[in-house]
């Protein structure tokens, strides 16, 4: 018998979890650029979380799986009524309750985000700095970038202290490592000889 170890076992849910929320922030956003909502639908879920944000006590006891489905139903209908969510949002939330797949709302709305810039022909990176950027020089960055790979480019800013300085930018399967603890790495490397 197989063994399934703890790193194991986390990854595999983790695989499955990007696996449901690709799957129904595509099948949304697919459904929002047929029906030519997808600003509606955008506008709908940055309501609905700004309500989760405000209330995360009462969003983990909705999406609780104790909470019998008839009960969890019941509460997100009156959710959406009174956020007066678009028909097709509202449609979305309650096939997710019903489906048990409430507790992904956020990542599944992140990854209708993804989509609909991509389709505006952005692309999403990852910048890796000691310390955050100004808007300023992010916007910069992002102009940059865009004259060299011909796309508009959105970056995430991540904070990393163990860069000891510069920058890491990942963007799709191009990454630029041009942090400080890289360069002495390489300079331990070509001093051992």
């Amino acid at each position: 018998m197989h063994e399934i170890k703890g790193t194991e076992f986390v990854s595999g849910i983790k695989t499955r979890q990007n696996k449901i929320t690709r799957h129904y922030g595509r099948v949304l956003f697919d459904l929002a650029q047929k029906q030519n909502t997808v600003k509606n639908v955008l506008d709908d879920l940055n309501r609905l979380s700004k309500c989760i944000e405000a209330e995360p006590r009462e969003w983990s006891r909705v999406v609780s799986p104790f909470l019998p489905l008839h009960t969890q139903r019941k509460l997100i209908a009156s959710l959406v009524s009174s956020l007066k969510l678009g028909i097709l949002t509202s449609q979305f939330i309650i096939t997710l309750c019903k489906n048990r797949r409430l507790p992904y709302l956020s990542l599944i709305s992140e990854e209708f985000f993804e989509c609909s810039q991509k389709a505006k022909g952005f692309m999403e990176g990852i910048l890796e700095t000691t310390t955050p950027l100004s808007p300023k020089e992010v916007e910069k960055l992002q102009n940059t970038l865009k004259s060299q790979l011909g796309k508009n480019i959105l970056l995430h800013q991540e904070p990393k202290e163990s860069l000891l300085g510069g920058i890491v930018l990942r963007i799709g399967s191009l990454m630029i490592d041009a942090s400080t603890r890289t360069q002495l790495n390489k300079l331990r490397v070509t001093m051992k000889g």
